[in-house]
């Protein structure tokens, strides 16, 4: 991953990521937290896998990521490679 030229990194223990099916947001004047967790299919209880904090105008910056990715996964869905059905996205 790169953010305007600086090199980021990832430990191989949180390389997989993690799985959530639900999430929780929050925020105040200050800072905006977004907690991702994964609910229990059979009984009424989750946990948090994953909690991120950040300064309130991030958003926009997510939001246009996400909506890059989205569309490119819009794209690739309906125009699938022949032979293939793994989705390459590119920058």
């Amino acid at each position: 991953m790169s953010e305007e030229g600086a090199e980021i990194t990832i430990d191989a223990r949180r390389f997989a990521g993690v799985w959530a099916n639900a999430v929780r947001v929050n925020g105040s004047h200050d800072e905006i937290t977004i907690d991702f967790a994964r609910l229990d299919p059979v009984e009424p209880r989750g946990i948090v896998v994953s909690r991120v904090t950040f300064s309130p105008p991030f958003p926009r910056t997510l939001m246009d990521e996400l909506e890059r990715v989205w569309h490119d996964w819009v794209w690739a869905s309906s125009h699938p490679k022949r032979g293939t059905h793994d989705l390459e996205v590119s920058r």
